[in-house]
Order: C-alpha cells, then structure tokens, then sequence
C-alpha cells in the first residue's frame, strides 16, 4: 500500500509540473488529443484528491456527535461550534457522505457520517405542522429562521434522494416525494413558470423588501434556485418516475436552457420579475462563469434522466461553456474567474472553490460530448490550479483566492456555505467520466 501511494503521488507531481498542456495564444488551451493513459493518470488524480483533501478533511471531524449534524465553521486548525446550523449546508454534507456510501467508497464510515445528517433534518429542520424545511436551528435544534427558501429546500430533498440510494430507508424516499408536493403546491408559479422562493413558515410569501434574503432579492426568481431545482428533481425522478415530477423537471430544464439565457449573449442571467422579466440592474448584468460551467453538465444530465437526445441540447452545452472558456478562463494561471460584464472579459478574477470544482465536470463533459480537446485541457489546467494553490497545505480547500493562486487574509476554509458537496462532487464525477472516455483521433 505504501509503495502504491508513494507511485500515485510521484504521478500528481509530474501531471502537475506541465505533463504537456500548454495555452494558446488565442486565448484557449489547446493541445494534442488525450491518450488512454492520460484518461488513467488523471482518474487517480481525482481519486487520490478526493479521499486526501475532502474525504479526510471532513471526517470524522465535522461529525457533531453532542447534538447531531455537522460542525459548519473551520477555525485554528479544527471545526469548531457555531452556534447555528443551516439547511443548505446541513443537506450537502448529507448528500456528500451519502453518495460516497452508495458508490461503495469508504461505506462504514461515509454510512456513519450521513446517518446523522439524515437525523437533523427529520429532527430539527422538518416542519411537520406546515411541510417544507426550515431555514436555520441552533445547536440544540430550535428553530432560528423558520422561513422557507425554495433554493434551501431544494438540498434538502437532494440529500434525502442521496440518502435513500445509499441506505434504501423508505422515510427519506417518502420525505422526498412529501417535499416535492409541498414544493409544487406552495411554490409553483402556474401561470409563468418555475418557483417562487422565499416563503414565512406557513407558505405566505416574503414581500418585505428589507427582509434578510439567502439567494436573490425578495419577489425575483433566480437562476441559481431553478438550476439548483432542477439538480434535486432529477435526482428525485431517477428514484421515482412520477408523472407531475417529469413535467416539472421538463419546465426547469426549458428554464435554465432557454428562459434564463440573456438575449444578446451566451450566458445566463441570475435575477428575473415573476412573470420572466429580467431585473435591469447593473449587478444583475453579469456572467456568473462558474453557474454556467455547471448548468450546462447538469442541464445534460437531465436530458439523460428524462430519456431525450443528448444531441438536441449538445449545441447549447457547448455555447454556454464557450462563453465561460472565452471570458472567464485565466489563460496565465489556469482556472476560471468569478464574475464579468456581459461580452467583455472577467473583472472579477477571484478564484472560488465552487467554480474551479464545477468547471472540472463541465469541461470534462463537454470534452465527453464533442472530442474537442481544449475542454479537455481546460479540464486539466484547473485541476493543476486547484492541486497546487485551491488546496491548502493542511487539509481542506480555501475558499477564494487571488487570480494568480495566492491566499488573501481571512479565507475560509469552510462554513455555512462551504461544506463537501461542489469539490466532492467534482472529484467523483470527474474520476467516473473519465474511466469512461476512449481516446479520440483528429
């Protein structure tokens, strides 16, 4: 075993000293078609990464094992109690250790670490008097922020599918599909489309614009929700083919391909009116690179579940992740940007966790879907960039950094919205596709 890792981490430092991937100088990474053997190296990659940086960093060490759950913050080498815990993360970690057991992979102690997940939501988060999930309880369980958000639920009915493929419990099939008619019932606009989002304890929407929000301004649907949704739906319908369930998932995939995208460009835009109007605010006028990286290989993904041609929306992946690869992929230093104006170049070179984990899968997958091997050189230069500055020294990945890798002060390196679940997700998803892929001639 010891000489076997000894092999696996002489193969990162090589795949990290260039292994032969260059930038080109039209702004694209270019480079030779991938060999078998690269498909190998970088699948070890990816798993080695995987159980060091995320599996190890998380358990048992965010295990809550006084009050149930997981710990949320990392502070002075440890996790440590805060206090609160929040659903979206709570369901992530849920999700993450849940997927792991269900792929076999460290099964005892991934079971171990989601079961207690799975309990603090049925426990402290479900609303058994309305239905739906509440947004934040303390570490005892009581209820601090009993208001809904669709976004919030959403993970929670992603974790629980999670949950119930990995353990087979019936409750957590039967709190997803109770989650889902809540949702539907509640949430559902029936005359435009989609979900509205922010809701009090009893399903009365949130008006008040000073209200705190999560995830968009108060009376907007956002792209981020509807993405997220239709994730979590997916996920649902490969468990449960229900028939409203599949029209659903259909609305929410026709909404992140098509009614989300800004009219004159390539790219999506996060906030709209109720009726699909979008929000004309500066703010709102930007290409979120590391959403669309990601909505494109989860758009795919629900094609697949849905049973349609993966041909119909081939052109639509590869525009969207197009836009991204062109303005926002830093050709010096490899990896993606955060944020930029429409049709111009990013101006928000941050480089976050979540957007460098979601690149790797819709690099990878558009490389799986078009042979063209700058995704797949962009798959690999943002893998270099995480291996050799996301990740830091001591376990876990930091939060943000600077465009050329460096730490800026007070990163984190998790917290209420930072858990397991983008860089977790990314690794596995990556290690599978490319176990899959063959090697391709120009």
């Amino acid at each position: 075993m010891r000489t076997q890792s000894i092999l696996t981490c002489l193969l990162v430092v090589l795949v990290g000293l260039g292994g032969g991937h260059r930038v080109m100088a039209a702004g694209v990474p270019g480079g030779s078609s991938p060999t078998a053997a690269d498909f190998r190296r970088e699948a070890a990659r990816c798993r080695d990464l995987l159980h060091r940086t995320v599996f190890d960093f998380y358990f048992p060490h965010c295990l809550d094992r006084a009050n149930g759950g997981y710990f949320e913050e990392w502070k002075d080498g440890r996790f440590v109690v805060r206090g609160e815990k929040f659903l979206t993360l709570q369901a992530r970690q849920l999700w993450f250790f849940s997927t792991l057991a269900a792929q076999n992979i460290e099964r005892q102690k991934s079971t171990e670490a989601a079961w207690p997940g799975f309990v603090a939501l049925e426990r402290a988060f479900h609303d058994v008097h309305h239905g739906g999930y509440y947004s934040r309880v303390n570490d005892a369980g009581r209820v601090v922020d009993a208001r809904k958000h669709v976004y919030l639920n959403s993970f929670a009915l992603y974790g629980m599918v999670a949950y119930y493929e990995a353990t087979k419990d019936r409750q957590a099939l039967q709190r997803s599909k109770e989650l889902f008619d809540v949702l539907d019932r509640h949430a559902h606009d029936n005359v435009n489309g989609g979900y509205h989002e922010f809701f009090q304890a009893d399903w009365k929407p949130v008006t008040q614009a000073g209200e705190t929000s999560y995830v968009g301004a108060i009376g907007t649907k956002t792209y981020n929700t509807h993405l997220h949704l239709m994730e979590s739906f997916t996920a649902l319908y490969r468990v449960w083919p229900d028939s409203r369930l599949r029209e659903r998932l259909a609305e929410l995939l026709h909404i992140n391909t098509t009614t989300v995208q800004h009219a004159s460009t390539r790219c999506n835009i996060d906030g709209w009116w109720p009726d699909w109007r979008i929000v004309e605010q500066p703010r709102n006028m930007r290409a979120s690179y590391g959403h669309d990286v990601e909505c494109l290989w989860l758009g795919i993904d629900a094609v697949h579940a849905l049973g349609w041609p993966e041909s119909m929306y081939r052109g639509w992946a590869k525009s969207l992740g197009d836009y991204s690869l062109e303005h926002g992929f830093d050709t010096e230093h490899g990896g993606f940007f955060y944020t930029g104006p429409l049709g111009e170049k990013a101006d928000d070179t941050r480089k976050e966790w979540w957007v460098q984990s979601e690149a790797l899968v819709g690099m990878l997958d558009l490389y799986r879907m078009t042979g063209e091997p700058r995704y797949y050189h962009a798959f690999v230069q943002t893998l270099d960039f995480i291996q050799h500055h996301q990740i830091a020294p001591d376990g876990g990945w930091w939060a943000t950094l600077k465009a050329d890798g460096s730490v800026p002060p007070n990163t984190s390196r998790s917290s209420m919205w930072q858990g397991a679940y983008h860089n977790g997700r990314a690794l596995l998803l990556s290690a599978k596709l490319l176990d899959n892929l063959k090697p391709r001639t120009n």
